[in-house]
């Protein structure tokens, strides 16, 4: 079990990672379709097959992406008073 928990923190690593490359202003879809595609071919290449359902790995792919999202837009893309940046 602590191995498949170090695998999940490499794979959020890495979709924090893929977050980070797409970014540009606009075209979330697509962003988010890039990031997903991304997140599987580093879990394909590297061979790894979690000991749960493909449905929680999505979902956990998702709401990683989500939570990565979400700040970068509270922390990277702040607006100063009365300014947009």
């Amino acid at each position: 079990m602590e191995e498949t928990l170090n695998v999940l923190k490499d794979v959020k690593l890495v979709i924090d990672s893929a977050v980070i490359l797409v970014e540009h202003p606009g075209d979330g879809a697509s962003k988010r379709k890039k990031v997903i595609r991304i997140v599987e071919d580093f879990i394909k290449k590297n061979g790894i097959a979690f000991p749960f359902p493909s449905s929680m790995v999505e979902w956990f792919i998702g709401e990683a992406i989500d939570f990565m999202v979400g700040w970068i837009n509270d922390n990277l893309w702040k607006k100063e008073k009365g300014k947009n940046k």
